[in-house]
């Protein structure tokens, strides 16, 4: 079981979420529903509960994988653990770091033996303490050979001993991860990591409680008497593909900060059903609208905009002639105007040159790392060169090349805008494959394409995210990129211990990613649109760009 186990699991998750759109079981009858969804809609007009509590409602689309951070932990896991999860470290949006559940952390001098310290406050839902014990579980159960559904164990990897059991190669008693006592958790690496805080972000580094919390039967987790929380909220509700409801909770170690008393969140999948929900008081906050919605609240408070650590890009496949030939990559790169191909998108989206994303921050604290870089300048000119000396002039000879792209509007404008671009400027035909999510995937996963729309957005906040996809040995590099210079200098990013020193290595290995080898061809990248009713308050950000609640206030 390696690091492909990783992409099975997307694609099985991709599955279930479909299939999920079509089940209506949950914890209410259907008459029940529908007294709740107009209940949460009357308190969301007013802002208060018939007891004079403050509540909100939000809205999401089809909750993807589970709450379970050992499991299928897609985007409904982050959207449930944002309210009700506390990790040990967490970073906001400037980069600081902030203690959660672990007042305090060590770090030995060799960077191979991190100690967490736990909070003597930090306690479950029902009032239990957490434990190391309880963060063990989670690792245990994510790196588990037999039943393990994590589509992130392998970044549990930097552990001695976790790739091995995972693998089914190794025990887990050799997995180096401790609890010398039960406020104290202890992290054995490998190797030195110069981004393991930054890891502690992701699900398979949150706790879930010891003896409740199984991979036997998964429904403890959407069960409000089995899914306890130790975050700002607990779970009090939940219907399946409909919504699901928190509750604040008392026993949260910073329980004082946290004043709403409610918060809703529904499951609204049409975008015009969640912008008529939103003016119609429905809901509080609509998130991931279209771009018209910035031209049509320009000025207003209920506007909200965000920096999202996404790129999207084109990915050539190495082994298809002629882009096995690096002139012809850079030719098509150069050729592209980005910021004609993000006006045709949208005005949410705008050009990058960068692979990382422009707007993620640099470990050095100071600015965003893409603009430390010396990234490749559009050219159109040397694009027509660089194609004749391949031995293509004016494309004379240039063979028809497919760009395959997922089904959607977005993607379509896009691929659109390039084959024009591509047409004028090398006199070269770019066919277009538009397919559904399932199947543009497996031909992402088989290496089946010539050209390949690839997107990605920040599972944390650090460049290593973007990079490590492209090593020899990663799952997720579809082309095959195989280039030693660039695993050695991803592998000296890893194991730097001075921030500075690292972004070196970060700064070379996207060089000769992009700019020498255009293995990636960066195209966009975007900002997210949301509307917020203007009297919620309090509204912070994650590392990730991400809202948190978790302190909001109203009125």
């Amino acid at each position: 079981m390696k690091k492909a186990k990783r992409w099975i699991s997307l694609l099985m998750a991709a599955v279930l979420t479909v299939s999920l759109a079509a089940c209506s079981s949950g914890t209410g009858t259907a008459s029940q529903t529908t007294s709740a969804q107009n209940s949460a809609a009357d308190d969301a007009a007013s802002g208060t509960t018939t007891t004079g509590g403050k509540v909100l409602t939000l809205s999401d689309g089809e909750l993807e994988g589970g709450f379970d951070p050992a499991g299928f932990a897609l985007g409904g896991w982050v959207s449930f653990a944002r309210l009700c999860s506390a990790p040990l470290i967490s970073f906001d949006n400037e980069g600081n770091e902030i203690n959660e559940t672990a007042e305090s952390y060590s770090v030995s001098d060799d960077q191979l033996v991190w100690t967490f310290k736990l909070r003597g406050n930090a306690k479950w839902s029902d009032g239990s303490d957490v434990t190391a014990a309880d963060f063990i579980n989670t690792i245990r159960r994510a790196l588990d050979p037999e039943t393990s559904q994590s589509i992130y164990a392998d970044q549990l990897y930097v552990i001695a001993g976790a790739e091995a059991y995972h693998s089914g190669e190794g025990a887990w008693e050799d997995v180096q991860v401790a609890a010398p006592n039960d406020k104290t958790l202890e992290f054995h690496l490998s190797q030195p990591c110069g981004y393991f805080l930054k890891l502690l972000s992701l699900p398979v580094y949150y706790p879930s409680k010891e003896g409740v919390a199984t991979n036997d039967d998964a429904s403890w987790a959407t069960n409000p008497e089995t899914s306890l929380c130790n975050g700002p909220f607990m779970l009090t509700d939940y219907v399946e593909g409909q919504y699901y409801t928190v509750e604040k909770n008392p026993y949260f170690y910073n329980a004082d900060d946290v004043k709403l008393e409610t918060i809703t969140t529904k499951i609204i999948n049409d975008t015009q059903a969640k912008i008529a929900a939103y003016e119609s008081g429905e809901i509080d906050v609509a998130t991931g609208l279209p771009d018209y919605i910035e031209t049509q609240y320009e000025g207003s408070d209920e506007l909200t905009i965000w920096n999202m650590l996404n790129t999207v890009g084109i990915m050539p496949n190495l082994e298809v002639e002629p882009l096995d030939d690096v002139r012809v990559r850079q030719a098509i790169a150069l050729a592209l105007s980005r910021d004609t191909i993000a006006a045709s998108m949208g005005a949410n989206y705008e050009g990058s040159t960068t692979w990382v994303p422009k707007y993620m921050l640099s470990n050095t604290g100071e600015g965003y790392f893409s603009e430390e870089a010396e990234s490749f300048t559009e050219d159109a000119g040397q694009a027509k060169s660089l194609l004749a000396e391949a031995g293509y002039p004016d494309g004379a000879g240039f063979p028809t090349l497919t760009y395959t792209y997922p089904n959607n509007d977005k993607d379509a404008l896009m691929a659109q805008a390039l084959q024009a671009q591509l047409k004028a400027v090398l006199n070269i035909n770019i066919e277009l494959q538009a397919q559904e999510s399932e199947v543009f995937n497996t031909t992402k996963s088989e290496g089946s394409f010539d050209l390949l729309r690839y997107s990605w957005t920040a599972d944390f906040d650090d460049p290593i995210n973007y990079l490590s996809m492209f090593v020899s040995t990663s799952s997720l590099n579809f082309n095959h990129v195989n280039d030693a210079e660039y695993d050695d200098a991803v592998a000296s990013s890893n194991t730097a211990l001075d921030q500075e020193e690292r972004n070196t290595y970060l700064h070379d290995a996207e060089k000769i990613l992009v700019d020498d080898n255009f293995y990636i061809i960066p195209v966009t990248t975007m900002h997210y649109i949301g509307l917020r009713k203007p009297d919620i308050t309090g509204v912070t950000y994650d590392g990730t760009g991400l809202t948190l609640y978790r302190y909001a206030d109203r009125g």
